[in-house]
């Protein structure tokens, strides 16, 4: 991708994070009390509506856009650590992604750990990808961002270890897929990130592993086998602590295996929640949208 000039909107965002002040120690009530309006980051998409349901168990919220094709559906795994965040803080990046896709979108409100650790979440979600999949009457996209990219990674893997249907294809969107951090930027420092810290991350990979090994396949699907998944797209940027996970899944997906790459430079991470006030995420969502509609579309090829 062409490196173009960074959008104002984008610059303010990002000087934003940067005059924060740092807390001097991790705080996770104060972290989640700090996130309580997250969802009012996001602009509100036009003509997207929404539903509570519940699926397999789980509460899901339901993005639908103006116009719907039934027989496709988008599931959407929100980031947040393990331990952040809900369907309803990334409800209007749902709508959004719905609009881009031609299709519903849901967002599984997934247990979050320390209340409930690995694996919790992943059980979950796995139970309402399968169950949308269960009737084969519709094509599914699985995409997730941050922690919600490493359970979408890890849900296909649990489903094809199952032996169950697979989604159509898969988003991965700022994946964080290795818990142990073993990447190098995490390991230099070498990225000035001014949303993720080391300290944090281990942190929430803590609470989240509650005494597993935090290269255990499982929780960190980046040491998991890869072979027999749909295909994927995975998106990354520029700015971003954890950008190394993208890199390394992408060189560690099976040759001969479809798998696209989508570099935002300039970006932060996670920038796609700001669809709707930053131009460079209504650009990646609509990027996104335009690869699942050609994954649907082959698949529904004779």
């Amino acid at each position: 991708m062409t490196s173009p000039a960074k959008s104002r909107r984008a610059i303010e965002i990002e000087e934003g994070f940067r005059s924060e002040p740092k807390p001097d120690a991790f705080d996770l009530e104060q972290i989640r009390a700090d996130l309580k309006d997250f969802h009012e980051v996001t602009g509100v998409p036009e003509g997207a509506t929404y539903a509570h349901e519940e699926i397999a168990g789980v509460t899901c919220v339901r993005a639908r856009p103006a116009a719907a094709r039934p027989d496709r559906e988008g599931i959407y795994l929100h980031g947040g650590a393990y331990c952040l965040l809900s369907a309803m803080t990334h409800h209007r990046l749902g709508g959004h992604l719905a609009n881009a896709i031609g299709a519903d979108v849901l967002l599984p409100d997934y247990s979050l750990a320390p209340e409930a650790p690995y694996p919790a979440a992943i059980d979950q979600c796995t139970a309402v990808v399968a169950d949308r999949l269960a009737s084969g009457a519709r094509r599914v996209f699985l995409m997730g961002d941050s922690a919600g990219g490493g359970l979408t990674l890890a849900v296909a893997c649990k489903l094809r270890d199952q032996s169950l249907p697979l989604p159509t294809a898969l988003g991965l969107l700022c994946p964080w897929l290795d818990l142990s951090l073993s990447g190098e930027d995490e390991r230099t420092g070498s990225i000035d990130d001014p949303i993720l810290a080391v300290r944090d991350l281990t942190a929430f990979a803590e609470l989240y592993l509650a005494g597993r090994s935090a290269t255990d396949p499982g929780p960190s699907p980046l040491f998991a086998d890869l072979t027999g998944l749909p295909p994927a797209l995975v998106q990354y940027c520029e700015i971003d602590l954890i950008r190394s996970d993208a890199v390394r899944v992408i060189r560690k997906w099976p040759k001969g295996s479809p798998i696209e790459q989508q570099y935002f430079p300039g970006m932060l991470h996670s920038f796609h929640v700001f669809a709707g006030d930053m131009p460079e995420a209504d650009e990646a969502v609509a990027m996104l949208g335009d690869y699942a509609k050609a994954r649907f579309a082959a698949a529904e090829a004779p």
